[in-house]
């Protein structure tokens, strides 16, 4: 499994807006109904860094790129060959990628503002005893979120009887300001390396550069 993290930072919708004729029309219109100016920054970010990742690992031009949905709506390439997941939170997005089995990852900021519904919602009883602080509360979340990701659900399921400290090939990763949680196989020995703003955005300039002219 391999884990990629983009630091959105203080990026604003006016510094990236430009980017979005990379997309095709129907996902420049998925990311434009986003409802706010941050939400629209993690849509167009996250399909740009997985749609170039995905190009680049299968070797199909991102244009040619086909995608379905599971039940539960878990996006997967319809020509199989390679697994992935995406998450975000305030400030980073999380992408993995396996090819072999079906996994998840899922992203939380340390600074989240977590409060007692939340804890009641995502904790058994055993688990709220061992709770001590949020950062606690945010590994524990982390690897039930990945761990439902992968399975392809999402929170459909009560998140009380997942027992986090025993739920297979599922780990929680802390990356700077971050806690990753990761689920598949390999998640244990997995790494997180970071993606840089200027990387992902270089990969696109040229095709920005003819859209502007027109």
């Amino acid at each position: 499994m391999e884990i990629l993290v983009l630091k959105t930072g203080n990026t604003t919708w006016e510094e990236i807006s430009g980017y979005l004729g990379c997309l095709d029309g129907a996902r420049r219109k998925a990311v434009m109904k986003k409802a706010g100016d941050t939400d629209r920054i993690n849509a167009l970010l996250s399909r740009l860094l997985l749609l170039k990742e995905i190009e680049k690992r299968t070797g199909t031009p991102m244009k040619k790129l086909s995608f379905a949905k599971g039940s539960y709506g878990k996006p997967y390439l319809k020509d199989g060959g390679l697994f992935f997941s995406l998450s975000h939170t305030k400030g980073a997005i999380a992408v993995a990628f396996s090819e072999e089995k079906e996994i998840g990852v899922d992203i939380e900021s340390r600074e989240r503002e977590v409060n007692e519904r939340i804890y009641e919602r995502a904790l058994s009883d055993k688990e709220r005893r061992g709770i001590t602080s949020t950062e606690d509360f945010l590994r524990i979340w982390v690897k039930k979120e990945a761990f439902l990701k992968r399975l392809g659900i999402g929170i459909t399921r009560d998140m009380r009887t997942i027992p986090a400290d025993s739920v297979p090939d599922t780990a929680a990763i802390e990356f700077g300001e971050f806690f990753v949680g990761a689920s598949g196989k390999g998640a244990g020995e997995a790494k997180v390396q970071e993606v840089k703003m200027s990387d992902l955005l270089s990969q696109f300039v040229k095709k920005v550069q003819l859209e502007a002219r027109g």
